[in-house]
This record gives structure tokens, C-alpha cells and sequence, in this order.
């Protein structure tokens, strides 16, 4: 039985989006100056923001200073960055702010899943709290690239889907394709997402015996995406380039891919991404200000240990509603995370980003089942303890996330602990 959401429920998570909107507020225009891959898209911000034709022709030199600019990725998440530097001023600051508001977003949507997955206000909230105390997914908040905002399209077609799945009426199915195909319209990636949610879909029509709904499965999780995805390069055919040259934009996006990007310092393996073993150092003022895309440790180790309980069976759920919404949650994190163990190209840790919000439902999942559903005093002193530790080692690890200053000493008895992290 759902649990109701009482006032007092409201105004923790109201607290929690709070700590979370001023953790990626503050400094959000230092450095004033790129951040990694920052040097890629933002010059293609700008172009998108003046209109200009080049933004979408991959054969150009540098426009804006010495990097190129990125075309390589679907444009949506440019749009949006382009607004925010037309109208709130071109700084880093405005370029930045997209990312941070969808970076807030995501942690409420966060809360919105694992309620509609397992109706438990505690369990919702925690996954929140958890998703706040994330360092990936606040570093990804507060830099103009494009994988935040994938990974809060996909929660928002996550939440679609539950919440047809509870309605059980088809229309719903259209929203979900709706957000899928703008997550698509961000990066290709968004497409792992949909093609488990499209089997999973199917299989559930072969699995009820109506295959006659197939069609419509199609349409919403297949042709709906892909037209999105077209009408999201608008501009392009607007400049008068034809549909030939957007193919032929897709050919060069797709032989890069498969090319490859040779070899980089920071690359790291899939399976690296699931201990924090692998972070990417993404800005440095060369003496004691540094940005890592790196995660809570504390976090990332508490996750997998609760996703490898939930997959042995060691922690299990008996409730049909509640099983189910965790296979389906487990399916997402399968198909956002094994295909990468293939990529003809090197990957990095930020290619994780949409993982963590699922990771941190499950991990609340395995604390609300250990420790809260039948509470006692060992119970709930080892649970607060936990979550403690997990907000300590949040603010030990902020300065790295944000570029604050740190000594010698700290970086390299803390945040280079590990030959790894350095």
C-alpha cells in the first residue's frame, strides 16, 4: 500500500533541492574560463546563438579560439545553453546555469521514480538526499556539456513509463516516446535507454499475448524518437541545407564514433565507473584549484555493494508491484551500462552520468529494506551513521568538484588516495 506524502515529507525534499541548487550555484561562473570539454561545445553555443550556418558543417576550422567546436552531438541541449547566453549574458556563468537547473531537476525526479516504483515517501526522499551527496552528478551540473541533460530526459521517460505502467492506458505510451525522442535530440546515447525500454516493452506485449499492440509499441518507442529527432536539427533545414546533408551529417557524426577519439590520459573502463576507480580531471588553475569528475567514494562504494545484493538475490523483494519496478529499474542500469563495454571508442567516466540516479534508488531500496521497515536502536544508529559519513564525505570532496583551493597535503593523502584518482 502507498504511503501518503505528508507535509513533512514536502518540506525535506523541499530542503534537499535546496542544498542541492546552492551546492551547484555557487561559483557556478568559476573558472571563468574552460572547463574540459567546455572547449568544444561552447564555441558551438555561441554559433548556435548568432545562427550561424557553421554550427551544423563539420568541415570548418576553429571559429572560436584554438579548439573546434562540437558537432558531433545532437543540438538540443545547445539550444538550450544558447538561450541562457543570449538573454541572461555571455559568460560561463549563463552557459552553465541550463546544466545546474537540470542538474536539480533530475534529483526531484529521482524522487518522483522511486516513489512511483515502491510508494515509500522515506525511501523516495532518501534516494534524493542520496543523488544530492552525488559528485558525478554535481560536477556534470556545473559545466556546458550535454550529459546531464540526457540523463534528466531519461528520468523524466522513466517516470513517464511507471506511471503508464500504473494507468495501464496506452496513451501514456506517447508521453514516453515524446521525452525519449528529446533525449535522443541530446546525444545518441539516450538510445541504449530506449532500445531496453522498446524490448522490454515488446516482450511484455508477447509476454500478455497482445501482439495486435505491437504496432502502436513501435510507433510511441521507435518512429515517434526518430521523427523528434529530425525536427530537432530545424535550424539546419531552416539555413536551407536538404534532408541528403543531414544525412550526411549523420554519416560523419557515426564514422567518428566508430573511429574513435585515439587515446586520452583520462579514459577509463566501464567497470572502473562502477568503483570510482577512473575520474577525469577536468580543470586546473596549475597550483591549488582543481575540477575532477569524481564521485563520492563513499557513495559509489555503498551503490555497488547494494546493487550486487540485489542481483545475487541476497536482498529480495516478494511484492509483484515492488519486483517488478526493480527488474525494470535493473534493466535500465543493464542497458545504460554493459553496451559501453563494447564502444568502439574510448569512454570516460562522465559517460556514467545517467547510471547514478538509478544507483542511488536502488542503494535507498537496500537502506529502507536493512534498516527501516522494521526499525530498532542498532538499526538506526548504524543507518545515521551511514548517512552521516556520506555528508561528510560530500563536503571533504566539494573543493574538487567546484575548483575551491586545497593544499598540497589534502590532495595527496585524500583526493589521490588511490593511484587512480590522480
Amino acid at each position: 500500500m502507498k504511503q501518503t506524502l505528508t507535509f513533512p515529507i514536502w518540506l525535506a525534499l523541499l530542503a534537499i533541492l535546496i542544498f542541492a541548487w546552492l551546492t551547484r550555484l555557487n561559483r557556478l561562473g568559476s573558472p571563468a574560463n574552460f572547463v574540459f570539454d567546455e572547449t568544444y561545445h561552447l564555441p558551438a553555443v555561441r554559433l548556435i546563438a548568432s545562427g550561424d550556418q557553421r554550427a551544423f558543417e563539420w568541415w570548418h576550422e576553429p571559429v572560436y579560439g584554438p579548439t573546434h567546436f562540437d558537432w558531433l552531438h545532437p543540438p538540443l541541449a545547445k539550444y538550450l545553453q544558447a538561450w541562457s547566453w543570449s538573454n541572461l549574458g555571455e559568460t560561463f556563468w549563463a552557459a552553465r546555469l541550463p546544466a545546474a537547473v537540470f542538474g536539480t531537476v533530475g534529483i526531484l525526479l529521482t524522487f518522483v521514480i522511486a516513489q512511483l516504483a515502491f510508494g515509500r515517501p522515506v525511501l523516495s526522499l532518501l534516494a534524493a538526499l542520496l543523488l544530492a551527496l552525488d559528485g558525478l552528478w554535481l560536477v556534470q551540473s556545473r559545466v556546458i556539456m550535454n550529459d546531464i541533460f540526457t540523463a534528466v530526459w531519461l528520468l523524466v521517460g522513466t517516470a513517464a513509463y511507471l506511471w503508464y505502467r500504473r494507468q495501464q492506458h496506452p496513451s501514456w505510451l506517447l508521453l514516453v516516446g515524446f521525452v525519449a525522442g528529446l533525449a535522443i535530440a541530446t546525444k545518441w546515447s539516450a538510445g541504449l535507454w530506449l532500445m531496453g525500454l522498446l524490448i522490454w516493452e515488446s516482450l511484455e506485449r508477447l509476454r500478455f499475448k497482445k501482439l495486435y499492440q505491437l504496432p502502436w509499441v513501435v510507433f510511441c518507442l521507435l518512429i515517434l524518437p526518430l521523427g523528434l529527432y529530425i525536427l530537432s536539427y530545424w535550424p539546419l533545414f531552416w539555413q536551407g541545407k536538404g534532408l541528403g546533408y543531414f544525412l550526411d551529417l549523420q554519416v560523419q557524426i557515426w564514422r567518428y564514433q566508430l573511429a574513435g577519439a585515439g587515446n586520452h590520459a583520462y579514459q577509463s573502463q566501464p567497470w572502473q565507473w562502477l568503483l570510482n576507480l577512473r575520474p577525469v580531471w577536468y580543470w586546473s588553475n596549475g597550483t591549488d584549484r582543481h575540477i575532477y569528475a569524481f564521485n563520492n567514494p563513499l557513495l559509489a562504494w555503498f551503490e555497488v555493494g547494494a546493487l550486487g545484493l540485489l542481483l545475487t538475490g541476497v536482498i529480495r523483494q516478494t511484492k509483484p508491484l515492488i519486483k517488478y519496478s526493480l527488474h525494470f529499474l535493473l534493466m535500465l542500469v543493464g542497458v545504460l551500462l554493459i553496451p559501453w563495454f563494447f564502444s568502439p571508442r574510448i569512454v570516460f567516466y562522465y559517460h556514467f552520468t545517467p547510471v547514478t540516479p538509478l544507483l542511488a534508488i536502488l542503494l535507498a531500496l537496500v537502506l529502507d529494506t536493512l534498516y527501516l521497515r522494521r526499525p530498532t536502536n542498532l538499526s538506526k544508529l548504524i543507518f545515521f551513521s551511514l548517512i552521516i559519513g556520506l555528508v561528510w564525505t560530500f563536503w571533504l570532496y566539494y573543493p574538487n568538484w567546484v575548483g575551491l583551493p586545497v593544499g598540497q597535503n589534502t590532495r595527496e593523502t585524500i583526493y589521490w588516495l588511490l593511484p587512480n584518482w590522480r
